[in-house]
């Protein structure tokens, strides 16, 4: 095999000291499978997740790999923690089997576990886990080799959940092939945020207008290298924000809340956001002028935010009227207030991305200061029906889709706009596989891990409902 030349090599000693075992033969297999450049990232694949469209998508993307395998002794694993130390770690694909899971348990293998952890969770990763390992109990009639007790699942999945690492669950392999595919063109394109928009939900357009502001916040006062694309399907639009080499989500999401805030700051309070600017060391002579700017901008999306709010208000009110005339009840009392009190409200210019992650509260038994109803169920229907047309552009969701938001908006936390553009890109038929796979294995993961508390029968049945979706 031809060797490339002018780069530093790997020494035998070194070699050995990476794989923890002695090389039979110096010049054999293992030696030329570790053919590698320490002046290039390396792409870590640990596990069985070397299938042939996995290696495809990295030699594709000219990426360097090494595949090893965690069912091993402790050296093994220490040989990996080298890796990092050794080379810059692009990304690591994990696919975890049962034995892995009680070997992240064994206590001679605690401080080399906690430290692998904390390496992979500071890098672009995805851990594949089988669906039967996050719930500790293998119900898809596609058997793990071997399953661990559902207490040792337990504490695995609460180590992954310690470390925020990313996890998506499979059953099949050819999941596996295609997330990890999937990922791998992500990471390559320096994927930092995706957001799905629903067509004609409120303050779409409003959303629109922030993103591209956000971007170019970014370009001149963030110092990011970002480029932002759009896929539009027949449903909704797809909003990816992309970064250069290193740049990180959190990075992008801090900064998203950093610039909703300067926003407002240029409106309310001008100086305060010329602290901010100074503070980023943007030099004294532009920090007035890009002030100005941004606060004629952000005073534009108020108002229309403001009126959107408004025009909702007014049309769910007409149509409203018109459905419970039809429904025999005449008019209803307190109509105003009760929309009011299900619109979303206004609470600053970042508002506008988060709208449909808040499912419709109505005050059946009470609510707002001098609001009391009671309303029979086919008003009841008919109010959460129009207002979710009107408010979530969501003509095309089922009632489990409106679950699935209710249970993402409850349970979620600071993933629950994630999950909510999730839901809603499963459901768009028209957008591109590939990705209603990633949103339908990441609503699995959450359904599972909130079973206990939103309860097993109901998210069960939105499991079923989910694999109903699509298949591979």
């Amino acid at each position: 095999m031809s060797r490339r030349r002018g780069f530093p090599r790997l020494t035998a000693e070194e070699l050995r000291e990476l794989e923890g075992q002695q090389l039979p033969d110096p010049l054999g297999q293992e030696f030329f499978s570790f053919d590698l450049d320490p002046t290039k990232p390396l792409v870590l694949l640990l596990g069985r997740v070397a299938h042939e469209g996995v290696v495809s998508a990295l030699s594709a993307a000219g990426r360097q790999y090494k595949e090893k395998h965690l069912e091993s002794g402790i050296r093994n694993w220490r040989s990996i923690l080298r890796y990092f130390e050794r080379f810059t770690v692009r990304e690591v694909l994990w696919k975890l089997t049962g034995e892995a899971y009680e070997l992240l348990l064994n206590p001679d293998y605690r401080s080399a576990r906690d430290e692998l952890l904390g390496r992979i969770s500071s890098v672009p990763h995805v851990l594949f886990v089988h669906q039967g390992l996050l719930s500790g109990r293998d119900e898809t009639g596609l058997s793990l080799h071997h399953q661990p007790t559902e207490g040792v699942c337990s504490q695995v999945n609460d180590l992954f959940a310690k470390h925020e690492l990313n996890i998506l669950p499979f059953t099949r392999n050819a999941e596996v092939t295609v997330l990890a595919s999937e990922f791998i063109g992500d990471t390559e394109q320096g994927l930092l945020l995706r957001v799905y928009v629903p067509s004609g939900r409120m303050w779409s357009q409003e959303t629109d207008r922030l993103l591209q502001l956000f971007r170019d916040y970014l370009a001149k006062i963030g110092k990011f290298s970002v480029r932002l694309d759009q896929t539009r399907t027949d449903k909704g639009v797809i909003y990816e924000f992309h970064g250069e080499e290193g740049s990180r989500a959190g990075d992008l999401s801090s900064e998203f809340d950093e610039f909703s805030q300067f926003l407002d700051l240029c409106v309310s309070r001008p100086e305060s956001a010329q602290e901010l600017l100074s503070a980023r060391a943007i030099p004294d002579r532009e920090v007035a002028e890009i002030v100005t700017r941004y606060a004629k901008e952000a005073s534009r999306l108020q108002v229309d935010i403001k009126q959107e709010r408004e025009r909702k208000l007014l049309g769910i009110r007409h149509r409203l009227e018109s459905e419970l005339v039809d429904l025999g009840t005449g008019s209803l009392q307190n109509l105003e207030a009760l929309i009011d009190s299900a619109v979303p409200r206004i609470e600053g210019i970042g508002s506008a991305v988060a709208v449909d992650q808040s499912p419709l509260q109505l005050p059946l038994a009470s609510g707002p200061a001098n609001l009391t109803l009671n309303l029979n169920p086919q008003i009841v229907q008919a109010v959460n029906g129009v207002v979710a047309r009107e408010i979530r552009g969501d003509v095309h969701l089922t009632s489990e889709d409106k679950e699935l938001l209710g249970l993402a908006h409850a349970y979620g936390g600071k993933n629950s706009a994630t999950l909510a553009s999730a839901v809603h890109e499963l459901a768009d038929e028209s957008a591109p596989k590939s990705g209603r796979l990633a949103a339908k294995q990441r609503l699995k993961k959450f359904l599972i891990e909130v079973a206990s508390r939103a309860g097993d029968v109901a998210t069960g049945v939105l499991q079923s409902y989910i694999e109903s979706k699509l298949g591979v």
